[in-house]
């Protein structure tokens, strides 16, 4: 899992690298490839669709990872400071120079300080924070709310909207700019959901082909089709909405969250990463119960109001199956991934 944007912010004030401009993403082209919505819809409708962050799948390891960093430094140089410290107040004999042990002794029960209290500054990251930081968007116009800052919502309206590959230490995703009246400087950002490897070919920038295993261009598709074409072009598919509109995801769906990481891999993978992942499961639970439910300011959902009886209005139940706001309207939407209407109802 990649932590930018959540424990270090996405690089901003500055412009937009030749990598960046290279990897372009434009909203008005078509992409050949499968829309793929990789388990991202909170809800979707006429009027928004609603994403998941690019951390949520994966929410609970940097509290692994906090956790394991402090009891290791705590445990294993703690003892020795707590002996220093104690044969420097004679509690314990020592024919060591009292003021050395006792700087000794401060020293290290400082330097674990620091420790702890960056572990802590880690652990909140996910604890004590919000469930997930979701994504609206209605056409032209993105909501965000931000894992990296204190302001819980920014609106990036009237922007200029800028979409590209971006590289991770081994992955790729795509990333969302908006852009400076100059077009260039990157003032804020953001990223879609999904992050994946890459194959070769379907890195150059000159292609227009792009092989199956393109997720990373499959789920932009799926978004772009949705902001210039509408529901109707990619609501078939989605037969899964995550369940944390307004709630809590149960413990449960966690655990099944966190192993549908490793969906596709061999079942030989699966048992070996699997008390990995109980871990990150078990530290899960305790991220999301510790954590507020995002929401919206007044603004925001003033803008994203849903038409009485739309038919593309869909959420996802507590266990995630995809459930129609309006079941009566529903028929209207089915079937409709052609841009075709579906059966009257």
């Amino acid at each position: 899992m990649d932590p930018t944007g959540l424990v270090v912010r996405f690089p901003t004030n500055r412009p937009l690298t030749e990598q960046e401009r290279a990897h372009q993403l434009h909203q008005k082209r078509r992409l050949n490839v499968k829309p793929r919505y990789q388990l991202s819809v909170i809800r979707m409708n006429l009027t928004y669709l609603e994403s998941v962050d690019k951390w949520f799948g994966w929410k609970g390891t940097i509290s692994v990872c906090a956790t394991a960093l402090c009891l290791v430094f705590t445990l294993t140089f703690g003892h020795t400071a707590l002996l220093f410290l104690l044969e420097a107040a004679s509690i314990l004999p020592s024919t060591e120079d009292r003021g050395v042990l006792l700087a000794n002794g401060l020293g290290m029960a400082s330097i674990i300080g620091l420790i702890v209290w960056f572990c802590i500054w880690l652990l909140r990251k996910e604890c004590f924070a919000y469930t997930h930081y979701p994504i609206r968007f209605d056409g032209g116009i993105a909501w965000y709310m931000s894992g990296a800052r204190t302001v819980p919502c920014c609106r990036c309206h009237g922007m200029t909207f800028f979409f590209s590959l971006f590289r991770l230490s081994g992955e790729w995703e795509v990333r969302g700019h908006v852009l400076a009246a100059d077009r260039d400087t990157v003032v804020e950002s953001f990223a879609l959901s999904h992050h994946d490897v890459m194959q070769h070919q379907d890195l150059d920038p000159a292609a227009t082909q792009y092989s199956d295993q393109d997720f990373v261009r499959s789920h932009w598709e799926f978004i772009r089709r949705y902001m210039e074409e509408g529901p109707n072009t990619v609501i078939d598919p989605v037969q899964f909405c995550i369940p944390v509109d307004g709630r809590r995801e149960s413990a449960i769906f966690g655990m099944h969250r966190v192993f549908a990481n490793f969906s596709g891999h061999s079942w030989v993978m699966i048992a070996m990463v699997a008390p990995i992942c109980l871990t990150i499961a078990l530290f899960r639970i305790f991220a999301m119960r510790t954590s507020k439910i995002p929401r919206w300011p007044q603004e925001v959902e003033a803008a994203c109001v849903i038409d009485e009886g739309d038919p593309y209005a869909i959420v996802g139940d507590a266990e995630g199956n995809r459930l129609f706001v309006y079941p009566e309207a529903a028929p209207a939407a089915v079937g409709t991934v052609s841009g075709t209407p579906g059966p009257s109802a």
